[in-house]
């Protein structure tokens, strides 16, 4: 069975922002102080205008505070823009910034913290984000994934997180796919994040962007003996007023557990003539957006899909899913279902992936043609984890 190893690298980026004034799709004009043309309050030089129609990263705030968005840390100036409390926003695509497809850190700090400590000692922002989130720029998609900031950010306790392994590692409540509480890159040390006070159960990620494949593959670490074997692995803990702060040090989740993959992967290559398309998974779904941003399969092109496994009554995961109606649609409504009609089910394992080509065009209809063994059943090919590592 063939492997395809993850060999994706944590790209760093050093170039200088540059200042530039709002487009034309903008929803309001960028001032120095005082409000938008949208209403929107514009403070400290940073623009807070939101732009729906060109933009890089979507970003969701799901707090009441104001915030600050970099690629990369704040120390390395490459200043993306203001973030207003309470909703979704657009960010600018600066073109001095956001140059090549790559995964980065999109680095948030409060507006206050940046007006305090930004030109004198951008280090003190690097030591205690708002929230750090694993992001994707792609040059070649529309960047339709939305980041979003947890309503449990920004109070008066503390997580400290020490990362001396060398695993990317995003840090979820209540479930591997909870609400992101912040990521720690590889090889990153003493990075506190503030948070309100209440009950957590903080599930470990590791996450890397894998070239190859043009998607971020994810992992998360499990028991490997024992009463819990299988399960995810967590740490639960409260924040009060006895205990103001809690430290974790990543290696001791590395250490002798086993990495289970978190989804499956379909990999759609549109070989029709005429159109592109979206994949979906449900009749009433959204189609599903890539971890890097996709969701239209132009002619000619291939995108990768992952589709979560779901939570069990317990903390395990499923290591299989049971699917039908797979398919992908063009915007009038053309179709073709992955397994020939919409009532066919097929089970697709954590960890593999599944490829299907797409021919035909609007006239004579539209065809899915899975990739298959000797024998006709459905090939499964193995992703090869060993190398989740950033190192």
């Amino acid at each position: 069975m063939k492997k395809y190893s993850v060999i994706g690298s944590f790209l760093a980026c050093s170039l200088l922002f540059g200042a530039a004034s709002c487009s034309d799709d903008a929803l309001g004009e960028e001032t120095t102080s005082g409000t938008s043309g949208s209403g929107q309050q514009i403070s400290s030089g940073i623009d807070f205008t939101s732009y729906p129609t060109s933009y890089s990263i979507h970003v969701k705030n799901n707090t009441s505070t104001k915030l600050v968005a970099f690629k990369g840390k704040p120390s390395e100036k490459q200043l993306i823009g203001g973030i207003p409390a309470s909703g979704d926003h657009y960010l600018k695509k600066d073109a001095s910034i956001f140059t090549t497809t790559t995964d980065f850190m999109l680095f948030v700090v409060t507006e206050d913290d940046y007006n305090k400590y930004y030109s004198s000692s951008p280090e003190t922002l690097d030591a205690s984000p708002f929230t750090v989130l694993y992001a994707f720029y792609n040059t070649a998609s529309t960047n339709e994934q939305t980041y979003e900031i947890s309503s449990m950010m920004g109070g008066e306790w503390s997580i400290i997180i020490n990362n001396p392994s060398g695993y990317n590692v995003e840090l979820r409540n209540m479930g591997t796919t909870g609400d992101i509480i912040g990521y720690s890159g590889a090889g990153t040390y003493e990075k506190t994040f503030h948070v309100e006070s209440g009950n957590y159960m903080l599930f470990p990620v590791f996450r890397k962007y894998d070239k190859n494949l043009g998607e971020i593959i994810s992992t998360y670490p499990t028991y490997a003996s024992g009463t819990h074997e299988g399960e995810a692995k967590s740490y639960e803990f409260s924040l009060d007023s006895a205990t103001k702060e809690v430290s974790f040090n990543v290696n001791d989740w590395v250490s002798g557990v086993k990495f289970n993959p978190s989804a499956t992967y379909i990999l759609i290559q549109n070989s029709a003539s005429d159109n592109g398309m979206k994949f979906y998974k449900g009749a009433f779904d959204a189609p599903v957006v890539t971890s890097t941003g996709g969701t239209n399969i132009n002619p000619g092109k291939k995108l990768l899909y992952a589709i979560n496994m779901e939570k069990l009554a317990t903390n395990k995961y499923q290591e299989e899913i049971e699917l039908a109606g797979l398919r992908v649609q063009t915007n009038r409504g053309d179709k073709a279902y992955l397994a020939g009609d919409a009532d066919t089910k097929v089970t697709y394992k954590a960890g593999y992936m599944y490829t299907y080509t797409i021919t035909g065009n609007a006239e004579s209809g539209y065809t899915a043609t899975a990739l298959t063994n000797d024998d006709g059943s459905l090939k499964a090919e193995e992703i090869d984890w060993s190398s989740i590592s950033a190192n």
